[in-house]
């Protein structure tokens, strides 16, 4: 075997250990090798045999010996890495078999991290030279400090105007809305693509190269990527440190900038992009970039402090040493090259980016499932988490595979420990699987005055005059008239008829005297005269019920407003919004229409609407805690009070239109559940709040205790539709 004449060998210094960088100018790749590792492959000329390297490496790095075994290996892990040609026959089919691997291997890493998938672009080397000079004033000490100095303004005015601040920001519904997104897509994109050129032209100032960007889909949002890797041939630290933090200098000023701009200017297109460039690199930077626990710029920039090369690698190293000889009693070597002081440090990183790692996806897939919601496509969002968490486990479980498969590793494995602390595991697994733990129910919820009165329209008619909104009325008191006019007539065409019944009636009465046989047709004329007389009754009552009266002294508040729905040509259009609307005086008012509300609006309760799968574990007395929607960042308590033993028809609009509910619209325009689904009452524990009537929100019932087990079971259930 002899070494590639074109790598490119520089030696760098981490802490007290030298290393040799090597560079790979054809895939772009860059490996670290120690001393003794650089020291072979130096000998490797095509002509040295291996007894001779083994010679050579123990005379020089005495009193280390290495076996040909283990030289025939490690020349084995170069020739795979591409940094050896072999001259024996067939190297083209291995070259193409690696090809392979290779892109497979990239494959699955695409597939293990969906949410971060990476397609490569162009050379911009080319690009970037002509472009370098032109920006060379950017990296002057006087432009760093006034970076600084406008970064710290920035952070001043949030500082010093953080309650106004925090009182023009709109909440979570209103900024993370289905059109919002666009926007923060591209700001995504925009500052993405300055963050990389920040990489790049560093690089380049520095004396470094770039010589690949592509396009990356951040959480299915297109932007750029720029691979300044060639920044590990520099020699010095801070260097490196200042490539690495460039990009997020780039969005902490994009964010400071926007910042004033924001502060400045008024609600509009230019303010909402604003917010949303603040949003995407202030978060960016704290919870992404700049975080060490993610494999992103924060951590390069801890590597290269605590000089560490490779930090996750030997981090998760020292981790799955330490689980190997706890859980299989394996005893792998330990790396020379890490100091014992750094051991503790690299495992404690190891166990808290895995967990920070897992935290982020978590949250991602939380914040896609809760933008899909309204659109009732929660599958959508099961689909992508299930394909994440399965991806996380394909690195580890594929690496633990190839482990157990090498007959060498296995006969390490301690048998009886492997199986007593697997028993213990599974056992511990079960154990807290089993253990109830606090279960809420969510559920949507709408406010109304508590004890609140209901007043329907009986009566089919023409509203001609109300009350108005907030008027105090008494019980009985007038509310509205309506009229209808075919009412007016068929009681004018009754009175009509009774009349000439009784009329009727009366003079056989009379005749009876003179002539006694029309003494049979008397029966039928009277019974005749009480028929129409019921008739007139029925119409004077319906006459009567057009008069609509308070059932109880309280104010007048309005009912659900009624949407605007689209008409088909030549439909007649109906009333929408309320009928306390002024625009509404003369409109024709349905029998069942909710006309108003008397109640006390200082007092509310509120009221959920509960899934038939979550109905039997709900009961009386529960407590709730609510969020509504005008109170964000708010909680307020409660406690079931009534729960309904009829399944709710009609769901209420306030819930309808807002999406927290799935509904149907029949052909009435009456919106109704699509799932079975039951109300609830819930009364509040504090009413010092100026809440109005109609409010939305969410609620979560603290139900009975459950076991994960279960609630596992219940959600692979409901996701896949098995019966529970």
């Amino acid at each position: 075997m002899r070494v590639r004449h074109d790598l490119s060998i520089h030696r760098q210094k981490f802490g007290q250990e030298s290393y040799w960088v090597v560079k790979d100018p054809v895939a772009l790749a860059y490996f670290h090798l120690r001393e003794e590792e650089h020291a072979i492959l130096e000998m490797l000329d095509g002509q040295t045999s291996l007894a001779t390297i083994k010679q050579r490496f123990e005379e020089a790095f005495a009193p280390l010996q290495m076996s040909i075994e283990q030289l025939q290996a490690f020349l084995g892990r170069l020739h795979q890495l591409g940094l050896v040609l072999a001259d024996a026959p067939g190297q083209g089919d291995q070259l193409l078999l690696r090809r392979g691997r290779r892109r497979r291997h990239e494959l699955i890493q695409s597939l293990a991290n969906v949410l971060a998938i990476r397609f490569r672009g162009v050379d911009p080397e080319p690009f970037l030279r002509r472009l370098y000079p032109k920006c060379r004033w950017l990296f002057s000490l006087w432009f760093l400090a006034g970076c600084l100095v406008f970064a710290a303004s920035a952070g001043t005015l949030v500082a010093v105007q953080f309650d106004v601040l925090q009182s023009r920001l709109p909440d979570f519904r209103d900024f993370f809305t289905a059109r919002n997104l666009i926007t923060l897509a591209a700001a995504l994109a925009v500052a993405k693509v300055l963050h990389e050129l920040g990489h790049a032209l560093t690089c380049k100032h520095f004396g470094g190269e770039c010589h690949e960007i592509g396009i990356m889909f951040l959480v299915f949002t297109p932007c750029l990527y720029c691979n300044v890797s060639d920044s590990w041939m520099l020699s010095s630290k801070w260097q490196r440190i200042a490539i690495t933090a460039a990009g997020i200098l780039v969005e902490v000023m994009l964010a400071s900038a926007c910042t004033f701009l924001w502060w400045f200017s008024e609600p509009g297109l230019l303010n909402t992009l604003c917010l949303s460039m603040m949003f995407v690199c202030s978060v960016n930077t704290l919870l992404f970039n700049g975080n060490p626990l993610l494999r992103y710029d924060g951590y390069f920039v801890l590597s290269d402090i605590i000089e560490v090369p490779n930090l996750a690698q030997q981090s998760r190293a020292l981790v799955g040493r330490a689980l190997a000889r706890f859980f299989l009693g394996v005893e792998l070597p330990r790396d020379r090259s890490l100091p014992e002081r750094k051991r503790f440090l690299l495992a404690a990183y190891g166990v808290a980016s895995t967990v920070y790692r897992w935290f982020v996806v978590i949250a991602i897939l939380w914040f896609c499932g809760q933008m899909v919601k309204p659109y009732h496509l929660e599958l959508l969002a099961q689909a992508l988490a299930l394909i994440v968490v399965v991806g996380l486990f394909v690195v580890p479980a594929g690496s633990l595979a190839l482990r157990l498969r090498d007959p060498a590793w296995r006969r390490r494995i301690h048998r009886g420990r492997a199986v007593l602390t697997c028993g213990i595991l599974v056992a511990a697994l079960v154990v807290i699987g089993l253990i109830p733990l606090p279960f809420r129910v969510g559920t949507p919820l709408v406010l109304e005055p508590e004890g609140v009165h209901r007043v329907y329209v009986v009566v089919p008619g023409t509203l001609v005059e109300s009350v108005s909104v907030g008027e105090t009325v008494a019980a009985g008191q007038e509310l509205a008239r309506l009229v209808d006019r075919d009412i007016d007539r068929e009681i004018m065409e009754i009175t009509g008829k009774r009349n000439q019944q009784r009329l009727e009636v009366e003079n056989l009465q009379l005749r009876l005297a003179e002539d006694p046989s029309v003494a049979s047709q008397i029966p039928a004329a009277q019974e005749a005269l009480a028929d129409i007389e019921q008739r007139l009754r029925e119409r004077q009552r319906d006459q009567q019920r057009l008069v609509l009266c308070a059932p109880v002294g309280g104010a007048v508040l309005p009912p659900p407003r009624r949407p605007q729905r689209p008409y088909a040509p030549g439909e007649l259009e109906t009333w929408q919004g309320s009928p306390l609307d002024d625009e509404n005086a003369g409109a024709h008012l349905e029998t069942g229409t909710l006309f108003c509300l008397i109640g006390d609006p200082a007092r509310l309760e509120a009221f959920l609407v509960l899934d038939q799968a979550d109905r039997k574990f709900v009961r009386k007395g529960q407590r709730v805690r609510m969020q509504l929607d005008e109170l964000p960042g708010r909680i307020l308590g409660g406690t079931i009070a009534e729960i309904a033993s009829t399944d709710l028809k009609v769901a209420p609009r306030e819930l309808a239109t807002g999406r927290e509910l799935p509904i149907r619209v029949d052909e009435e325009g009456v919106p109704r559940p699509v799932k079975t689904s039951y109300q609830a009452r819930v009364t509040l524990d504090d009413h010092n709040h100026d809440l109005l009537t109609g409010t939305r929100g969410r609620a979560k019932i603290l139900v009975d205790a459950q076991p994960l087990f279960w609630r596992l079971y219940r959600f692979l259930g409901r996701t896949f539709r098995f019966s529970l």
